[in-house]
């Protein structure tokens, strides 16, 4: 069964790299605000310098998770587990195993799905073996338009 997992995270980190390889060549400076969205942020700029009071900036392809219900009147935490997939600032490698978790106000639903196989970018100051806390806004999904926009950002380096 985590064969079958592995090759899903595979296939959609091909998918999501073949997005992005399309996508390298045609930014400009003044990413259109509508992709920049999941951070409400206006434009680039803005956006850039949010990113920028953080060390790391990643791509997180989820290989376990687990909801943790603490009671009535507390957080409820959804913990993950995952491989770096993409290193857009900082110094964590891709391949690296990183755990993080996520406060929410609701209690878990009784039929969460799970995430495993999917992709999250993930910012965060720290670079640490065990389970990082996370605060709003610095976990979310990973639409090929976010992906694009960070590339933007933060385009690859050639050799």
């Amino acid at each position: 069964m985590s064969i079958v997992r592995t090759d899903t995270c595979m296939i959609r980190v091909l998918v999501i790299s073949g997005l992005l390889a399309l996508c390298a060549g045609c930014c400009s400076s003044e990413y259109n605000a509508r992709d920049l969205n999941p951070w409400c942020n206006a434009d680039a700029k803005v956006l850039k310098s949010w990113l920028d009071t953080y060390t790391n900036v990643l791509m997180v392809c989820v290989y376990e998770d687990h909801w943790e219900d603490r009671g009535p009147n507390k957080y409820s935490l959804a913990h993950y587990k995952g491989t770096v997939v993409r290193v857009y600032k900082g110094d964590w490698r891709v391949s690296d195993r990183i755990a993080f978790v996520e406060g929410l106000e609701d209690r878990p639903p009784t039929n969460a799905p799970s995430c495993i196989g999917y992709l999250f970018f993930v910012v965060t100051n720290e670079h640490t073996n065990t389970e990082i806390g996370l605060d709003t806004g610095e976990l979310t999904g990973c639409p090929a338009e976010y992906a694009a926009a960070l590339d933007c950002i933060y385009p690859r380096r050639r050799p």
